[in-house]
This record gives structure tokens, C-alpha cells and sequence, in this order.
């Protein structure tokens, strides 16, 4: 009877420990995350096929239409599941109600918060690029990504607003420089009802100075046109733009210039794990190679001291070894020599 007990105590415990475990993420796989912190209770991250570690992930934020649930849909199929974290988003539950200008400021500032919160459980579990935000969504989405866009201007790298237009078309923008020179993709079908409004928001975004791409959707109604190009083409170069490497190559050298060796290799080796074909990327790795092959002559010349007897001399080159090359598969290692050879008995006189 006891150990009947046992049994079953064990196996509600293990029930416990795997209701609390977190979901795990893997490439290619869209997973619920439950969350109160953020509208509607819960969210979906879409971890792209091609997901590595080895570099940083731009991330979506997408808003779902009227009836639907959080989804990855549609950048994941306009992507072809590549090269974007997507995390779907739900809504604060006062959404379907009229409000005035100051509620809806309030709601906003709350979706704003459910945004951050998402943003630092993905961030936690996966590499993302935060300067590389978008926002976007389809129908109701679309209206919701334009305020978004425009109440959180600076967090975003570009709003995608996808059969809709912008909400509160009427009101002038309250910063009026919230989106100059901000990338902006505009789509609708050419027999949506929303194309009029979609038309009207390309305008008023293009006098606002953003950049706008505007694509109508030949004979399509409320729908979404998941195989379009222009689309891919648009978020591809938000991620991918050449001022865009130029200033990560820059600010790796930097690095580099500093003495910060290690987070110099990171942030070259995730610069030229971008593309195979940009020249601030083939820069990138070459520079990545460098560090990482002095680095590897460093330890070589440090194991040869150490089995020649000079440990004093190979602790000093260990420490300044993992110091230069903080936080670094380099450093780790010179850290573990450190401690087998701080830990090893002296040789016998």
C-alpha cells in the first residue's frame, strides 16, 4: 500500500514538473506560449527552419484578424518558414469596444507592455535581433499594426499592414516624425473593400516621409496573396539591407580596436552567417577567421609552455587570454586550462 503511495506521489509530482516546464522551441515548429502578462492569456513563436545560433534573428510581431486566434500566418508562408522569428500575437481583452482617444492610448500603452513581455520570454530562449523588429498583420491585424507602429515608432524596423489601412486615418499623426524614413509595406487586394483605405494610408505614410512599398493584389478580394515577392523581398531587405551589415561590420571592428576580442569574434561570425554573397559579410568571416586562428596559435603556444614546465608564464598568457577573448568559446577554454593547471600538483624538484 505504501509503495503504492509512492507510485502515485511520484507520478503527480512528475506531472507538476511537466505542466511548469516551459515549451521547447525547435526550428520549424510554431509552439503556444501561456502567459498572462500578455493579451489574451497566450502566444505562438515560430522558430525558423534555417535557425542557428550562431547569428542573431530578426522577429516579427504579427496581429491576427477578426475571429482568429495567435498565428504565425502569413509571414511564415510568405517567408517559406526562413529567416524570421515570428511571434503571433493576441489582443487586451477591451478590444472590440468603441473608446476615446485617452482610453485608447491606455489600451495601446497595454499592448505595448504585452509586446515587451513576449519580447523578453523569446529573447530568453532564442537569439534575436532587437534592433530588427517588425510589426504587421492581416485585416484587423493590419489596422492594429499601424497603431502599433505608430505608438511604439522607435521600437519597430519596419510595419507591415496587410489588407487594411490606418486607424484613425482622420487624426494626424501625434509625432510627425515618428516615421520618416521608416520602412513601410502596404497590401491589398484590388476588389478588397479595404483597398480605398489601404491606398489612403500608403498616401498619408508617404507624405509622413516613410519609405512605402504599396502592392495591389490583382483580383483578389479580402485576401491574403501569400506568394508574394514583393513582400519577401520587403522584409528580406530590412534584415539585409547594405547600410544596415556596413554598420554591424563597423561596430565589430570597433570591437576589435577596443581589445574586446571575444565579443569582436561574436559579432563577426554572426555578421557573416547573414548571407555567402555580400561583401560586408565576406569581410565578416575573414575577420572572424583572424581572430579565431590567433586565438588558436595563442593556446598552442600556451600548451607548449605548460609541457615544457613554465607555469607561471602559461597561467599569465591564460589570463590574458581570457580576458581579451571574454565571452568566447576561446576564453572558456583558456579558463578550463587555467583551472587544470592551477589544480594539477607541482612537478616534483
Amino acid at each position: 500500500m505504501r509503495a503504492a503511495a509512492c507510485c502515485l506521489a511520484s507520478a503527480l509530482a512528475a506531472l507538476v514538473l511537466a505542466a511548469e516546464a516551459p515549451p521547447a522551441l525547435a526550428p520549424g515548429k510554431e509552439t503556444r506560449v501561456n502567459d498572462p502578462k500578455v493579451g489574451g492569456g497566450y502566444f505562438v513563436v515560430y522558430v525558423p527552419s534555417d535557425y542557428s545560433p550562431r547569428r542573431r534573428w530578426p522577429v516579427i510581431f504579427c496581429y491576427h484578424g477578426q475571429g482568429g486566434k495567435p498565428t504565425a500566418w502569413p509571414f511564415k508562408e510568405v517567408t517559406g518558414g526562413k529567416g524570421f522569428v515570428v511571434v503571433g500575437m493576441g489582443y487586451c481583452d477591451d478590444r472590440g469596444r468603441r473608446m476615446t482617444m485617452p482610453e485608447f492610448d491606455r489600451y495601446l500603452a497595454r499592448e505595448e507592455a504585452s509586446v515587451a513581455n513576449a519580447l523578453v520570454w523569446v529573447g530568453a530562449r532564442l537569439k534575436v535581433d532587437k534592433e530588427q523588429l517588425l510589426v504587421g498583420g492581416f485585416s484587423m491585424g493590419g489596422w492594429m499594426a499601424s497603431s502599433m507602429g505608430e505608438a511604439a515608432s522607435q521600437l519597430w524596423a519596419g510595419v507591415a499592414i496587410l489588407g487594411a489601412g490606418r486607424q484613425k486615418l482622420d487624426l494626424p499623426m501625434r509625432d510627425r516624425d515618428a516615421f520618416r524614413n521608416k520602412p513601410v509595406y502596404i497590401g491589398a487586394g484590388d476588389k478588397d473593400p479595404n483597398f480605398p483605405h489601404a491606398k489612403k494610408a500608403a498616401d498619408f505614410y508617404t507624405k509622413a516621409g516613410a519609405r512605402v512599398t504599396f502592392e495591389e493584389y490583382p483580383g483578389l478580394a479580402h485576401q491574403m496573396k501569400t506568394d508574394t515577392t514583393v513582400l519577401r523581398d520587403w522584409l528580406l531587405a530590412r534584415v539585409a539591407a547594405p547600410q544596415q551589415l556596413k554598420a554591424r561590420l563597423a561596430a565589430a571592428r570597433v570591437a576589435e580596436q577596443a581589445g574586446r576580442l571575444g565579443k569582436a569574434h561574436t559579432l563577426y561570425a554572426e555578421l557573416a552567417a547573414v548571407s555567402d554573397a555580400d561583401e560586408s559579410c565576406a569581410a565578416a568571416a575573414e575577420s572572424a577567421k583572424g581572430l579565431a586562428d590567433a586565438a588558436e596559435a595563442k593556446l598552442s603556444e600556451i600548451e607548449k609552455a605548460i609541457a615544457e614546465g613554465r607555469r607561471a608564464e602559461a597561467g599569465k598568457l591564460l589570463v590574458a587570454l581570457a580576458t581579451r577573448y571574454e565571452a568566447s568559446p576561446f576564453a572558456d577554454r583558456a579558463d578550463a586550462l587555467l583551472n587544470k593547471l592551477q589544480s594539477a600538483p607541482a612537478p616534483a624538484k
